[in-house]
C-alpha cells in the first residue's frame, strides 16, 4: 500500500436539493473545496452535469476549479467527467487549456459520455454519442499537446489549427469514468487512469476494473485506479446513523429522478444499441425505493466513526489496489438531507482521522 502513494480526494456531483438555492450550491462546494485544501486532500473531482439540479447542476466544472485555485494552495482539480459528446473539442480544448494557465497546473482532465438523460435535453442523438466521444478524445489531446495539430475523422475536420492559451502542463493527467470495459480498455492503451464508484454500487465495477488492469498488462502500461466512496462520518456510531437514516435514502431517491424523463418503452432499443442499457435496465428507477437498510447491505453509503471508516478503508484496499482513494460526502438539505456543518465534518474527520493511518 504505501509502495503505491495512495492518494485522498473528495468527490462532488454538485447536489441542488430542494429547499437550497442554486446560488447558494455552487458557494457550498467553493466552501468545500477550501476546507479541503486546508485538510490536505490531494484531489477535488466535479462531474459536469445539466438540467436536473438534484442529481447535479455541475455545468461549468473548469470555471468553478478556475475560481476555486484563486482561494487555495495545493489541492489538485478534476472534472470527472466532460461530457465530450456535448461540446466542440477543439473549443473546448481552448476552455481547459485556459483553466490549466488559471489553476497553476493544478488541473486533470477527466474524459466520459455522460448520462443518458442528457442528450434529448441537449439535442443530440443517443446514436451520435460513442462516435462523438472517441473523436473528441483524440482532437483534444492533439489540441493540447501538439503546438499545431490537423485531424481528419468522420465527424471533425481541422488543419493546421493551434489552441490558444497553451496549457501548463504537457501532457497532462488523463482519467476515464464510467462503467464500459471499452473505454476502460482504450485507457489502458493510452496510459490514462480511470476513477470509478460514486453513488453506484462495487459489484457494477468489479469486472471493469478487472479487464482495465488486463488490458494495462497486454499494453505494458501501469493501471491507476481511484475508487470513489459516499461516507458519513460522525463522532459515534449511534449520531452517524441517527444523521444518515433520512439523507442517505434522500440522497438516491434525488439523484434518481433524472431517469424518469427517459422514455424506456419508446428508446429500449436505441439506449441498448448506444450503449446505455444501464439506463434501459431499471436499476436506476431502483433507487427510487431504495431503504436506509437497502443502502447499508450493499455498501452504497459507509456509515459510522473514523476508526470503522478506517476499517472499512483498510478492508476495500485488500481486495483492490488502489492508487487514489476519495470520498463523496452526502449533501446538505432541509428536508431530508444533511445540516451544511454535518457535511463538512465527515470531510473533516476523514482527513484527520482517516488518512493518517494510509500515509
Amino acid at each position: 500500500m504505501a509502495n503505491r502513494q495512495l492518494k485522498f480526494g473528495v468527490y462532488t456531483e454538485m447536489n441542488c436539493m430542494p429547499g437550497v438555492s442554486t446560488q447558494d450550491a455552487v458557494w457550498d462546494v467553493m466552501g468545500h473545496i477550501e476546507q479541503c485544501d486546508k485538510l490536505g486532500y490531494d484531489v477535488y473531482m466535479a462531474i459536469e452535469h445539466h438540467f436536473f439540479p438534484t442529481f447535479g447542476q455541475s455545468s461549468n466544472p473548469l470555471a468553478l476549479f478556475s475560481a476555486a485555485a484563486q482561494r487555495t494552495r495545493n489541492i489538485r482539480f478534476r472534472t470527472l467527467c466532460h461530457t465530450l459528446p456535448l461540446h466542440n473539442p477543439t473549443v473546448l480544448a481552448g476552455e481547459i487549456a485556459t483553466a490549466d494557465v488559471l489553476t497553476g497546473g493544478r488541473l486533470d482532465l477527466g474524459f466520459g459520455r455522460g448520462h443518458a438523460w442528457l442528450y434529448k435535453m441537449s439535442g443530440i442523438p443517443y446514436e451520435e454519442s460513442q462516435p462523438r466521444y472517441e473523436e473528441a478524445q483524440d482532437i483534444i489531446m492533439k489540441a493540447l499537446t501538439e503546438e499545431s495539430f490537423s485531424h481528419h475523422g468522420a465527424l471533425y475536420t481541422v488543419d493546421n489549427v493551434t489552441v490558444y492559451p497553451r496549457p501548463v502542463q504537457n501532457p497532462m493527467p488523463v482519467y476515464l469514468t464510467g462503467t464500459s470495459g471499452r473505454s476502460f480498455r482504450f485507457a489502458a492503451e493510452r496510459g490514462w487512469g480511470i476513477s470509478v464508484g460514486g453513488p453506484a454500487p462495487y459489484p457494477l465495477f468489479i469486472k471493469p476494473m478487472e479487464e482495465y488492469r488486463e488490458a494495462c498488462a497486454r499494453a505494458g502500461t501501469r493501471p491507476v485506479v481511484g475508487w470513489i466512496q459516499p461516507v458519513h462520518i460522525a463522532p459515534t456510531e449511534s449520531e452517524a446513523h441517527e444523521q444518515a437514516r433520512l439523507a442517505a435514502p434522500y440522497f438516491y431517491h434525488q439523484i434518481a429522478k433524472p431517469i424518469l424523463s427517459i422514455d424506456k418503452k419508446a428508446d429500449g432499443d436505441r439506449l441498448l444499441a448506444a450503449g446505455y442499457g444501464f439506463y434501459a435496465s431499471g436499476a436506476m428507477n431502483q433507487m427510487l425505493n431504495l431503504t436506509y437498510d437497502d443502502i447499508l447491505a450493499q455498501d452504497m453509503v459507509w456509515v459510522g466513526t473514523p476508526a470503522q471508516i478506517a476499517r472499512r478503508v483498510s478492508d476495500f484496499l485488500a481486495k483492490e489496489a488502489l492508487d487514489e482513494f476519495a470520498i463523496q460526502a452526502l449533501p446538505r438539505g432541509p428536508h431530508g438531507g444533511l445540516t451544511l456543518e454535518q457535511h463538512r465534518r465527515t470531510q473533516e474527520l476523514f482527513a484527520t482521522q482517516v488518512m493518517p493511518a494510509f500515509r
